[in-house]
């Protein structure tokens, strides 16, 4: 295979291509040629040529018009236009077209190969320039490939870290509880009340465990495989109506707004159940006696929008950052001393990004907590929703 540069001679004039083959061919360079603009092109199209030498005037089109097809097949190759007729105007329009010089007839060798060498140069500058910058767009990409990685890895450890500890911890508990019962540190009559404290450890151990397995499972496989056309609104007055005794207990108002005409969603059933049993589950559990828990359910902007708002602790503006992480609990919360796995609102973002949504929060500290999400429905909705209440 040669690595001479290849020059191409677009001329209708025998003499002017075999003159430029005579002059070229001894100093290394691979010379052909073409009587006119359509060979030329097709040997382009054929061959790896770096310069072409193009006549103004041929029977079939201009070389100047010929500039832009051939810069559309090489755009780094170099053209240098041969005329007899060297005029401003045509040296305005040649470059405005990708020329990159002028030789006029009659021209000698030396002249021949100083713009064909010169023509060579800026090529090869500019492939160089080209390489350059792919190098440093790589280096770029690789870097920031290597941070990315980089980040994974710390989440990854500290997730692992979180992991451990919250798992041990309740384990820890029940060891201890149990310890001491067998070695007679705690009376008989107490000790249903020390078994019925490591039965409450357990489920929260039980809790931790399956919310650690669903989020796995998120995590790795996306999308689920059991993805069907769900009903939002269905499941949202199943999953409330199992709240209702609980609101109830505690003195809350659960309000339930859900609009008519809310169209499907692809998904799997069991998750999305989760996801409002998260969000309401969390509403009533921060929410003091006497406060409210209002859950909705719309279409806005051909988006299905859910919100869950609720009166309760609220959420620091400058921890909201974390909200959506492993194992975070906000300080407020963990005040409070109730129970949670901090995985909840990790699994419900996985949920609704892995069906192509959003979710965020809207709140502050002391004033409550607004939850909301948009998800794309399956269809397009074809019918004007109207509200329906249930209080």
């Amino acid at each position: 295979m040669t690595t001479e540069p290849k020059i191409l001679v677009i001329d209708d004039e025998f003499n002017i291509c075999e003159g430029v083959k005579r002059a070229l061919q001894p100093q290394g360079f691979v010379v052909d040629s073409a009587s006119s603009g359509q060979e030329g092109l097709q040997k382009i199209e054929s061959g790896a040529f770096s310069l072409a030498l193009l006549d103004v005037m041929m029977p079939d089109s201009s070389g100047v018009d010929l500039i832009p097809a051939i810069h559309a097949r090489d755009p780094h190759l170099v053209c240098i236009i041969i005329t007899g007729y060297a005029t401003v105007e045509l040296a305005i329009r040649a470059i405005k077209q990708g020329a990159y010089a002028f030789l006029t007839k009659p021209f000698s060798i030396d002249e021949l190969l100083l713009a064909v060498n010169q023509g060579l140069e800026h090529r090869r500058l500019l492939l160089e320039s080209k390489r350059l910058q792919a190098a440093e767009e790589e280096a770029r990409r690789l870097a920031e490939e290597k941070s990315r990685l980089e980040e994974l890895d710390r989440a990854k450890r500290q997730f692992f870290r979180l992991m451990t500890h919250e798992l041990q911890t309740p384990l820890s508990a029940i060891q201890s509880y149990l310890q001491l019962m067998l070695e007679e540190y705690i009376a008989p009559e107490q000790q249903r009340v020390i078994l019925e404290k490591c039965i409450v450890r357990l489920e929260e151990e039980k809790k931790l465990i399956s919310d650690l397995m669903q989020l796995g499972r998120l995590q790795i496989i996306g999308a689920p495989s059991d993805a069907v056309s769900v009903r939002l609104d269905e499941i949202l007055r199943e999953v409330a109506g199992e709240f209702e005794n609980q609101a109830e207990r505690q003195n809350l108002k659960l309000d339930l707004k859900i609009e008519s005409g809310i169209p499907p969603i692809i998904g799997s059933p069991t998750l999305f159940k989760s996801l409002w049993e998260n969000l309401i589950g969390n509403a009533i559990k921060y929410t003091p006696p006497g406060g409210e828990v209002a859950v909705s359910l719309r279409v806005e902007d051909n988006l299905i929008r859910g919100e869950v708002r609720d009166t309760g602790i609220g959420i620091p503006q400058e921890e909201q950052g974390r909200l959506f992480t492993e194992f975070f609990r906000a300080k407020n919360a963990k005040a409070l001393k109730l129970r949670g796995t901090g995985l909840g609102l990790v699994i419900v973002k996985r949920i609704v990004e892995n069906a192509g949504g959003a979710i965020w929060v809207e709140s502050e500290a002391g004033k409550g907590a607004k939850f909301i999400f948009t998800l794309p429905p399956a269809v397009s909705p074809e019918v004007q929703p109207q509200a329906e209440n249930k209080s």
